[in-house]
């Protein structure tokens, strides 16, 4: 979990993982798993790109992907294994 005071913008399960990706107020954007930081990266001029790789049990390989567009009202998108997970409209840096 978080240390910092950001908000939270998708928390989910993967396997027996936690997959959180959270925006502090300087609009970056920090993927978690199981509460520890993977990537953080700040807002960009062609957007945000954001990945982690996850093995499960039995060499069961995700990639967890997190994009964000740039400019106000850029959506931010999450992915596993190329598969939409979760949209959140709207969240800009």
């Amino acid at each position: 979990m978080p240390n910092t005071v950001a908000r939270v913008l998708a928390r989910f399960p993967l396997g027996q993982h936690v997959v959180e990706v959270t925006a502090d107020a300087d609009g970056n954007l920090t993927l978690w798993l199981d509460g520890c930081v993977r990537k953080t990266r700040p807002p960009g001029p062609r957007g945000t790109y954001l990945w982690t790789n996850v093995e499960l049990p039995f060499e069961d390989h995700h990639l967890v992907e997190v994009r964000r567009g740039a400019g106000a009202g850029a959506n931010v998108e999450v992915f596993v294994n190329g598969s939409l997970q979760q949209r959140l409209e709207g969240e800009a840096a």
